[in-house]
């Protein structure tokens, strides 16, 4: 009986014979002929026989494992599809030497299948990460009398990783991620309630529905990694070429928020001064003000500051001759509060240069959209010269918020 790993090889080669027919006759604009629309079907009725052969045998090794386990019985390791594990950096040299096999074709089948869904076309030369892939699955025996048992060790998937730590998160923001296609979220004007006499007439109010678009935009990364570094099998190099492809995106953004929030035009807006101004308490305190009348949720809002600001509110009394400062305790004010560099300090109004901006609000209603996998074009040949990898990643996100107007905004502070 041929284990699972064996037939999955068999599936893709079948599934590769097919595309080629079906490649073949989209070249030429036509229609399969009698003959290949034959053959075509034949592939097509082992593809599903080879589907349900790999379920049978997944079980068969399943609870063969599950036995050995139980029983103390030492069987051989299990080479299947479900106990390979998975290697970014084995993905990425396969793909360079053109030889997706096992358990990266499994990521590759799963990545590509995610992109099309969204719109997106397929890049023969590129590694395809599923936005979800946590299969990292590893068969070992133990050191005493007893083997067998098998040891199930899951990673999380690239994008899932992104948010952890990212400014996004902290805000609070919400997350839709393995989305199909354009994406139209409906958005709900007001519904008035007015008391009235048992038998007078309600006055209609309008409810107009707005709309928030979402539709894939591409975040290109370019990364140059040395030839040797990706035949290199140790976990420390693996998680680092993951967290650098994990940070350049976070970055990405998390700008890209805050560049939508400070241009948004309907948010609430404080004016500082005319070349901007320093905070004081009462500026301070406006932003939850302007805030509260938006009816934003106050109770989970957030001030939204940098460093430069981080420092001013450091020293700035509650009142003057005061020991207490607006920001101590890690709160500003008594509210919590989230501090990043990107936020920018280096803004211009009137003869004022190196502005600060800040806002409040309820950042959950803040928006980040994701599409599918993660496309990781290998290009081998450019710095080939230099014993180098130039890596091209693509993924594909929207980023959006349901409610600017509930934001209170500065963008002029003097810090």
């Amino acid at each position: 009986m041929k284990n699972s790993i064996e037939l999955r090889k068999q599936l893709k080669a079948v599934e590769t014979e097919m595309t080629s027919l079906l490649d073949v006759a989209k070249t030429e604009d036509r229609n399969l002929n009698d003959i290949e629309q034959t053959d075509f079907d034949t592939k097509f009725e082992k593809v599903e026989a080879l589907k349900r052969s790999i379920e049978s045998a997944e079980k068969v090794e399943a609870f063969e494992a599950r036995q050995a386990a139980n029983t103390g019985v030492s069987v051989p390791s299990i080479s299947t599809g479900k106990t390979e594990k998975y290697s970014l950096l084995g993905h990425i040299e396969a793909v360079r030497k053109g030889k997706v096999e096992g358990i990266f074709a499994e990521a590759q089948a799963q990545g590509e299948k995610e992109l099309r869904e969204a719109g997106v076309a397929i890049n023969s030369n590129a590694a395809y990460i599923p936005s979800d892939y946590a299969r990292a699955f590893s068969v070992t025996g133990d050191s005493g009398a007893k083997g067998g048992n098998t040891v199930a060790t899951e990673t999380t998937g690239i994008i899932e990783s992104l948010f952890e730590g990212s400014l996004l998160d902290k805000l609070g923001a919400t997350k839709m991620l393995g989305l199909v296609g354009n994406v139209n979220m409906p958005k709900g004007g007001k519904v008035v309630s007015t008391w009235e006499s048992e038998n007078s007439a309600v006055a209609a109010s309008d409810h107009n529905l707005g709309v928030i678009a979402l539709s894939p935009n591409r975040l290109a990364t370019r990364m140059i990694v040395s030839n040797q570094l990706l035949v290199q099998t140790s976990g420390s190099v693996e998680s680092y070429l993951r967290k650098e492809i994990e940070k350049s995106i976070q970055k990405a953004l998390d700008e890209k928020y805050i560049a939508n929030l400070l241009a948004a035009s309907d948010t609430q807006s404080l004016v500082m001064g005319t070349n901007g101004a320093a905070l004081t308490v009462a500026k301070v305190q406006e932003f939850l003000e302007l805030a509260g009348k938006a009816e934003a949720d106050l109770s989970v809002g957030k001030y939204l500051i940098n460093y430069d600001i981080w420092s001013a509110l450091k020293a700035l009394p509650k009142a003057s001759g005061s020991d207490k400062f607006m920001l101590e305790n890690g709160l500003i004010d008594g509210v919590d509060y989230v501090v990043s560099n990107r936020v920018p300090a280096n803004l211009v109004k009137g003869t004022g240069t190196d502005l600060s901006a800040m806002a409040f609000g309820d950042f959950s209603t803040a928006i980040v959209a994701g599409w599918g996998a993660i496309e990781i074009l290998v290009d081998p040949y450019t710095a080939s010269g230099t014993g180098q990898t130039i890596l091209n990643l693509g993924s594909y996100f929207s980023l959006s918020d349901s409610h600017f107007e509930g934001k209170a905004v500065a963008k002029d502070i003097i810090a």
